[in-house]
């Protein structure tokens, strides 16, 4: 990684002042990147000004768009930088040492305290650079670095990096066999190191870890959320985070996530997030129904493998020319209209349930429909009232419904009209199993296109 410190005092020792201005600025934004590469900075025409800021931090992801401020200060005095931060205090900003390279020790100590009680986070070029190389080292570490730019608070040099950093990554490694003491000294580092809602967003993943390991919640270190379940809000923030390429992680944390609650997410595109959680938990994430709408496939576009976003108020698997969705309430998705369908010739119903299990089918042709039934563990593709009909009356006839058996034992009625497959009573259907079942009788999936499961 760069030397950040040498080019700062490099950059604060030119000459020119408009260039030393934009050249420490510059250093600034690319370490806040290094630490946060998803943060939006917009550069302010101020410079070490008193009460304007030298930085606009914000953030893509969920319709509430945060903002956060940096002001850039020359600590010249621990009394005169410590005037500096109360002044500025109410804004909630981060405060960042312009130390050159030397040593601000003196300074950064005398506002601890003040910066602790006022959410500022205060820090210098050696305390980020800490912070950017300790997500190099540790996959959690990600996730507390991006939360202490957007909410640290109190005092964060070069050790406190470390010591944040370690503590946390140390209790979710804790929480993951439901150890007590480590988890709980992450919750008491998080505390002390966050704003209130990014510590109670980051105590809600330790929590979720801890429940996913059988820890008992009133055994669980810190405040406890008591339905279980992550906020929207914390889970929302944590899908728009950057890539955590961590199986475990996904897995532990899918305990304590629905279908419907990712229904009612303000998702962007498909995050990388998402697809980690979805895949990891195929099988625990259930639906009772799903519906696939057919959309304009690209000339030139190459096969793609589907991805999972958050679309008109479902969770839906987005194909190179379909659309999935899915629901824990057949009413979910009455707001998504079916499109016009003719049913499947009995050729197509063949290929597609080649590996499903059939109990029960409905044909028509023209004005008339019958139901056949299978016998046994026979499918009804192999009833002898099917196999009787003549090939000539079978060939201009249409499959409208069928009933199929998933990989878990449930029943699910497919409507060939409507494209659309509900389960039977009240049987709760995997994602996994709809993937493997519903989804290739609907729809005519190019084979290997599918997401598979990620979990171990």
């Amino acid at each position: 990684m760069p030397d950040y410190a040498t080019a700062l005092r490099d950059a604060l020792f030119d000459p020119n002042p408009n260039s030393s201005a934009r050249r420490t600025k510059e250093l600034v934004i690319r370490e806040l990147h290094d630490v946060d590469p998803r943060v939006e900075i917009k550069s302010t025409e101020y410079f070490n000004h008193t009460f304007s800021p030298d930085l606009v931090l914000s953030w893509p992801g969920s319709g509430k768009r945060q903002k956060r401020y940096v002001f850039l200060r020359l600590p010249d005095s621990p009394e005169y930088f410590a005037e500096d931060v109360e002044t500025v205090s109410e804004m909630h900003p981060i405060v960042y040492g312009l130390d050159g390279g030397g040593s601000i020790s003196e300074s950064l100590d005398a506002v601890a305290e003040l910066s602790h009680e006022n959410n500022v986070l205060v820090t210098d070029v050696h305390g980020l650079d800490r912070l950017a190389r300790n997500r190099k080292d540790r996959n959690i570490a990600n996730l507390v670095s991006t939360a202490l730019i957007r909410g640290g608070r109190g005092l964060i040099d070069s050790g406190g990096a470390d010591s944040i950093s370690g503590t946390v990554s140390q209790g979710f490694e804790g929480a993951r066999v439901a150890h007590a003491e480590p988890t709980g000294n992450a919750v008491h580092a998080l505390e002390q190191y966050l704003a209130p809602a990014q510590s109670r967003q980051m105590t809600q993943f330790l929590q979720a870890v801890w429940i996913s390991s059988q820890g008992r919640i009133d055994g669980f270190p810190g405040p406890k959320e008591l339905s279980g379940e992550i906020g929207d809000e914390s889970l929302e923030y944590l899908l728009h985070f950057d890539s955590i390429d961590d199986q475990d992680f996904w897995r532990a944390l899918g305990v304590s996530v629905s279908v419907e609650q990712l229904a009612r997410l303000q998702i962007t595109d498909a995050p990388t997030n998402l697809q980690h959680l979805v895949q990891n938990n195929l099988d625990r994430l259930w639906s009772r129904q799903m519906r696939v709408i057919g959309g304009e496939l690209a000339l030139g576009d190459p096969p793609t493998t589907a991805s999972w976003t958050v679309t008109r108020q479902s969770l839906c698997l987005r194909g190179e020319d379909y659309v999935a969705y899915f629901a824990q309430n057949a009413s979910n998705l009455r707001h998504i209209k079916p499109d016009k369908a003719y049913g499947l010739s009995i050729e197509e119903i063949h290929r597609r349930s080649e590996n499903i299990h059939l109990s029960e089918l409905t044909v028509r042709k023209g004005a008339e429909s019958f139901t056949v039934q299978a016998q046994g563990i026979h499918s009804v593709l192999q009833a002898e009232s099917l196999s009787a009909l003549p090939s000539s009356y079978l060939d201009n006839a249409r499959v409208v419904r069928a009933t199929a058996k998933s990989p878990g034992g449930q029943e699910v009625h497919c409507d060939f009209l409507e494209r659309d497959a509900t389960a039977i009573t009240s049987a709760r259907v995997s994602l996994e199993d709809w993937l493997s079942s519903g989804l290739p009788l609907l729809w005519d999936v190019p084979a290997g296109s599918l997401p598979s499961s990620g979990a171990g």
